[in-house]
């Protein structure tokens, strides 16, 4: 297994945000073959776990292009959401084929005969809130609109926040993953597939689910899959590859890409949360990825994370104790366990370090420069006297330090009303 390390260059890199890969072919998937060909099916057993539930009364969002609300897979499945950059869509029309992709492998229930055909989701009556954060006048995705769409997801009803996306390291997208954690809502999210570096952002935040893909056989995906690192690994595998997904128009793609196998998480994510509506996301991460089938290396390794989704196990055993097995530390008192810790916090630490040296060696050598111009003015000072016949040491104190007038000061204090605090921390990216 091959081990990697964080490289700074390598995380400066990515600077804008980047949809997932969705390998496509030019010709479509016809409707009456979708299902046969829809592998993670039969793989997931979803026949026999839609008679435990179907995700009814649970909402997932999907931070992405926008969903094609009127394909007959997902008629009827899609409430109105937003859009970032236009109010009339209410997220309900897809600019790039991706978001009704992903939303068909959540909460797709077919067409047809008893709904035979087509797409089926893996949670078929959850409802998908689309959130559209895709600006057409760009052709990249900023880490603010990735944080904007999270916070809006979060304050209108979402229980399962799917980002189907990639994206560069952000403070504020740190932020609003930590705030849907805190509050039980679980955001999951693609890792990257071969194209990427590292596994991105949501991702890489310890209070997201990273999922990287798999094949048809259970191994995993060499397109649909990211290296993890020491300090960043994925936290899951699913199907990724060749997989059916619904395209607006009422069409089908065959897609590839850890997109699909985000989705396929977030969709079991709907059934847990319809099974045990009380569990909070730290429980909810544990039953998710405690029931995995453990793959690759024992225990989590750098490319299945825990294991491979176990979709039976997660509904219907116990999480094993794996994470709390591995943890170096009890439960923090926030509830969280050293597996869980952020890695981005120590990485911070180190940052500070290292500017902190350089700061203190540039003070040092400011510091020599100015002490020995004082001294060779001194001592030229000292020169003269001795050249015009004076004592040296009978300089007056304005001589040795002029007199320099009073600059700056205090501010003055303001007349005006303190400045308004709010806990409103959604708010439209600019562009």
């Amino acid at each position: 297994m091959q081990f990697l390390t964080r490289s700074t260059a390598a995380m400066g890199l990515s600077t804008v945000s980047v949809l997932a890969a969705l390998v496509l072919p030019a010709a479509p998937a016809m409707a009456d073959s979708t299902r046969d060909k829809s592998w993670h099916v039969k793989t997931l057993e979803l026949a026999e776990m839609h008679k435990i539930t179907q995700g009814e009364g649970v909402v997932v969002a999907v931070i992405d292009s926008g969903v094609d609300a009127t394909h007959p897979d997902l008629r009827n499945n899609v409430l109105p959401g937003v859009d970032l950059y236009d109010d009339d869509t209410k997220g309900r029309v897809d600019r790039q084929i991706h978001g009704t992709g992903v939303a068909s492998l959540i909460a797709g229930h077919g067409h047809g005969p008893g709904n035979r055909n087509g797409v089926l989701g893996v949670a078929p009556k959850a409802k998908i809130l689309p959130v559209t954060i895709k600006n057409e006048r760009h052709a990249g995705i900023s880490p603010t609109a990735v944080a904007a769409g999270i916070n809006w997801a979060v304050d209108n009803g979402a229980d399962i926040v799917n980002v189907s996306l990639s994206s560069s390291f952000s403070h504020e997208l740190n932020r609003a993953v930590d705030r849907a954690y805190r509050r039980n809502v679980v955001v999951v999210a693609a890792a990257g597939n071969d194209t990427d570096i590292l596994v991105g952002n949501p991702a890489a935040h310890a209070g997201c689910i990273a999922v990287n893909g798999v094949d048809r056989k259970g191994v995993l995906s060499k397109k649909a899959s990211v290296a993890g690192t020491l300090d960043q690994r994925p936290d899951i595998a699913a199907p990724g590859e060749d997989i059916v997904v619904a395209v607006p128009g009422g069409q089908y793609r065959t897609a590839t890409g850890s997109s699909t196998s985000s989705a396929i998480v977030s969709g079991a994510m709907a059934l847990i949360k319809a099974k045990y509506p009380d569990l909070t996301s730290y429980q909810m991460f544990q039953r998710v990825l405690e029931t995995s089938r453990d793959a690759g290396e024992p225990g989590r390794d750098f490319y299945y994370g825990w294991g491979v989704l176990d979709l039976r196990e997660a509904l219907t055993g116990e999480p094993d104790g794996r994470g709390s097995r591995t943890a170096s530390a009890g439960p923090a008192p926030d509830g969280a366990r050293a597996w869980e810790a952020n890695p981005r916090e120590r990485e911070d630490g180190i940052l500070i370090f290292v500017w902190s040296v350089i700061i203190a060696v540039l003070i040092l050598i400011v510091g020599g420069i100015v002490g020995t111009v004082m001294l060779l003015r001194g001592r030229a000072r000292r020169r003269q006297a001795e050249l015009a016949g004076e004592d040296p040491s009978a300089t007056t104190e304005d001589d040795a330090a002029p007199h320099i007038p009073p600059q700056g000061g205090p501010a003055e204090p303001s007349d005006g009303p303190a400045q308004a605090t709010t806990d409103d921390v959604w708010r439209r990216p600019p562009g």
